[in-house]
């Protein structure tokens, strides 16, 4: 009696378990299906699911695989989940425990297929005795995921960089990690030298070439199994060496055209259908003496996720290993077994109940600059400005007239990846003449907030009569020429379009608005036409015309961007 409280007691008051409904039913085919639904867990995380079918194995048992499966038990998944089934006992139900049913294990898949290039600083800057925990670190990197996974599901590769002629030297084509494969890379690692320079964006370029052309070059069976491709980079400072007569002329930080070509054509470029991602681990080396926002926001530009900036070569080996095994966890899954004859309320369970409730156990990372967290390199904060204008206008009527005004308006701009959407709207006035309202969408193309972008918007224009005296002696003055009386203006309609740039002085943006449209103008003759009514009489009419008169306004704006 005493055993079997315990054992309820242990099943009950678990802290780590997977649970769920275990059913059996016939499928199209007449065939058993087996289904678990209502799945929750405890102390045990996976990969969201709902329901899943069961897999029949060689020994007649039924496999239920959690993929992405992680714990915060102390001795992770090595021990094996315990099955238990909820069944009434002769008094009432309760947690038995199956002994006959073997225990759930942490498995990799090895269907798939990953692509990883590992690109390695070996500039001089580095010094031999960093260069030594370098390649500690990146052997490190290939143990944790040829233990993984040993069956050449990884594909990986490797490129060492300093000059640009020394890079496309020193490279490892990808090919399958395995027992044989392994030893070859570590000797490709030990072999790499120092040099001068770092090119850097250069050698990025080249690892998604490479990654790409693998790719595309895999088996038909292989390009069925590829699930993911990514570069982890690692560097002591900023690219000085990398050059392309193609992408432009080499120039300082942000303004890098090649830094640019990395940022916007080789983070996250899709190969195979699934993107390139992009990590990068770098340390503040000899040549980078300045702790500031230029730093992390190179290396945020270079990165799918936020850059690892390391203070020290100490920290090195534990981030490559952390990252190998965060690679990993993409093919993590705990396969967990129920016998195929019984249907109910099921239970996998971790330990045996004793432990304190699941506590995240702490992931000690590399420390991280303490710096204040640098502007993103693609732009996150919306775009709200003010501006003023000088208003220019040219309306024909029935002879030139010329305008001149000022007007202010409002802008916004929501950012959508490279590209930011909002809206316009504006006021413009002239002098003894109309007024203008100005209202439609605005496009800012590329990271305005630090670098010149281009802006473009169209409008709609309504152009309203501004009933000044000045105004209206004017086209008096106009018709009395032409022996017409001006009766007035009506309402007019044009087209606006918007031309400008961003700038990163002073938040200011610059554009000008041209805008065409038209408008109605009334007009009475100033010459009677004698009329015969139908009693005889004589009838002295005044004939009116309404033509349509075309108009060009043309403003010159400055903005502030708040």
């Amino acid at each position: 009696m005493l055993a079997c409280v315990s054992l309820f007691a242990q099943a009950e008051n678990a802290n780590y378990y997977i649970e769920g409904d275990y059913e059996i039913s016939r499928g199209d085919n007449n065939q058993f299906v087996y289904t678990l639904s209502n799945i929750t867990s405890k102390g045990i995380t996976f990969a969201p699911v709902k329901t899943i079918t069961g897999h029949v194995e060689d020994d007649e048992s039924i496999s239920f695989a959690f993929e992405k499966a992680q714990t915060d038990y102390p001795g992770g998944f090595e021990e094996g989940l315990k099955f238990w089934k909820w069944q009434y006992d002769g008094k009432e139900y309760r947690w038995q425990r199956d002994s006959e049913v073997k225990d759930a294990q942490q498995q990799f898949k090895t269907d798939g297929v990953m692509v990883v290039m590992l690109i390695l600083d070996c500039s001089t800057s580095l010094g031999e005795v960093n260069f030594a925990k370098l390649q500690n670190a990146a052997i490190k990197f290939i143990d944790v995921m040829y233990n993984a996974s040993p069956n050449g599901s990884v594909r990986l590769g490797i490129i060492g960089f300093n000059t640009m002629s020394n890079t496309d030297k020193m490279v490892l084509d990808i090919q399958p990690l395995t027992a044989s494969t392994k030893s070859s890379m570590i000797q490709f690692i030990h072999s790499l030298t120092l040099y001068n320079n770092t090119s850097l964006y250069y050698a990025m370029h080249k690892g998604s070439d490479m990654i790409g052309n693998y790719v595309s070059s895999m088996s038909a069976s292989d390009r069925e199994k590829y699930d993911y491709a990514c570069m982890v980079s690692f560097t002591d400072g900023y690219d000085n060496h990398s050059s392309d007569e193609r992408i432009g002329i080499p120039d300082k930080g942000l303004d890098n055209p090649y830094f640019q070509y990395v940022r916007d054509n080789v983070v996250d470029k899709l190969i195979g259908g699934k993107e390139l991602k992009s990590y990068v681990i770098a340390i503040k080396g000899n040549d980078v003496a300045e702790d500031n926002q230029l730093y992390q926001t190179v290396f945020k530009g270079l990165a799918s996720e936020s850059p690892f900036l390391l203070e020290d070569f100490n920290q090195l080996e534990a981030q490559f290993e952390n990252m190998a095994k965060e690679l990993m966890k993409r093919w993590q899954n705990v396969t967990c077994y129920v016998p195929a004859a019984y249907r109910g309320k099921i239970r996998w369970t971790l330990g045996d109940g004793t432990e304190a409730a699941p506590k995240k156990t702490p992931v000690i990372e590399p420390k991280q600059t303490q710096a204040p967290e640098p502007k993103p390199v693609r732009t996150k904060k919306n775009f709200w400005g003010v501006n003023g204008a000088a208003v220019f206008e040219y309306a024909s009527a029935m002879q030139p007239i010329f305008y001149v005004g000022v007007g202010a308006g409002l802008d916004f701009a929501v950012p959508k990846e490279k590209a930011a959407i909002g809206g316009m709207l504006s006021l413009k006035y002239c002098f003894g003449g109309p007024t203008h309202v100005h209202a439609g969408p605005l496009f800012i193309f590329g990271d305005y907030e630090n670098n010149t972008t281009f802006m473009l918007g169209t409008a709609l224009d309504l152009r309203f009569q501004t009933a000044s005296p000045k105004y209206m002696k004017v086209n008096e003055h106009l018709a009395a020429n032409y022996q017409e009386q001006w009766l007035g203006d009506k309402c007019g309609a044009g087209a606006t379009l918007r031309l400008g740039a961003t700038t990163i002085v002073k938040k200011l943006y610059f554009f000008t608005d041209l805008t065409l449209g038209g408008y109605k103008a009334k007009y009475q003759s100033l010459k009677g036409i004698s009329v015969t009514g139908a009693d005889g009489n004589e009838i002295i009419t005044y004939p009116t015309t309404s033509p349509t008169h075309l108009y060009f306004n043309v403003s010159f704006n400055v903005g502030y961007r708040f």
